[in-house]
């Protein structure tokens, strides 16, 4: 665990060694300071990919703090430039984006290409889907790729129907694996929708509690899709109520534990842990 301070990681940022640069990235994990936006910025273009991994992950965390910089930074950048910050834009998962995304699918940088139309299917953006369709006609195998994952992520008739046509014009047998995969993922989503079931990603409790140790903002941010599918893990409300805790956010702790209230109100052997909570705050 680095002991840098706040000022001390921003300045070593634009350090000669890549090694002092990549301690004071790993200490701004987690920052909600947004002092640190430009400087994190200006470090999705660093010479070493570590580094310009956290600085997007970090800045993509950030969410709504974020995003207008970042897209004013993406409106004006070209190039290798602009890859790491399409994917800061993703990762913040903000709905204002998604005309930025649109666009990208025509940007001359395939990796460009690529994180924006997989992004279109990531945030579930059905109306664009001749934006993501078009994608499968693209001169880089990788965007082809992105754009049948996209498409799976979608799970409509029509964006099945696409993967299937694209299938059967690929003789490259990887490909057609991946398309076989995206199908399956497609189906079982539509048939999740179909039973009434709340489509969310998430990732396993035991992975976000790790997570905690390392990066408390990501980790919310996971635990909160628990909470916004209103699953029933209890685990995920819990901890949610713990962290806002301890960053005072009395707010978001309360309306944690409402939620959990609502979704566990027949349940009760989980219920009253939810019931004291918010009798003591208030």
């Amino acid at each position: 665990m680095s002991n840098l301070s706040f000022d001390e990681a921003l300045l070593n940022l634009s350090d000669e060694d890549v090694k002092v640069r990549k301690e004071a990235i790993e200490s701004l994990v987690g920052i909600t300071d947004e002092n640190a936006i430009e400087p994190l910025i200006k470090a999705t273009t660093d010479d070493n990919a570590q580094v310009r991994f956290k600085a997007a992950e970090i800045l993509g965390n950030m969410g709504n703090l974020a995003v207008d910089k970042l897209i004013d930074e993406f409106s004006n950048a070209e190039g290798k430039d602009k890859r790491f910050l399409t994917f800061a834009l993703k990762e913040t998962e903000d709905d204002k984006v998604i005309p930025y995304f649109v666009e990208a699918t025509d940007d001359d940088d395939f990796g460009v290409r690529k994180v924006a139309v997989r992004a279109l299917g990531e945030l579930q953006v059905a109306g664009e889907i001749e934006s993501i369709a078009k994608c499968l006609n693209d001169d880089d195998w990788g965007v082809r790729l992105a754009a049948i994952q996209a498409l799976g992520d979608l799970a409509t008739e029509e964006s099945i129907k696409l993967i299937k046509d694209a299938r059967k014009s690929e003789d490259d047998k990887d490909f057609k694996k991946s398309c076989n995969k995206a199908i399956k993922k497609a189906e079982k989503r539509q048939k999740a929708k179909a039973s009434g079931k709340s489509i969310v990603k998430v990732i396993p409790m035991s992975t976000i509690k790790e997570m905690e140790k390392t990066n408390v903002q990501k980790a919310i941010k996971e635990y909160e899709r628990y909470v916004d599918a209103k699953q029933d893990k209890d685990a995920a409300y819990k901890r949610l109520c713990v962290l806002y805790r301890k960053a005072n956010d009395y707010d978001n702790e309360v309306r944690v534990i409402e939620t959990a209230i609502e979704v566990f109100k027949d349940n009760e052997k989980k219920l009253p842990y939810f019931e004291k909570r918010l009798a003591k705050l208030k």
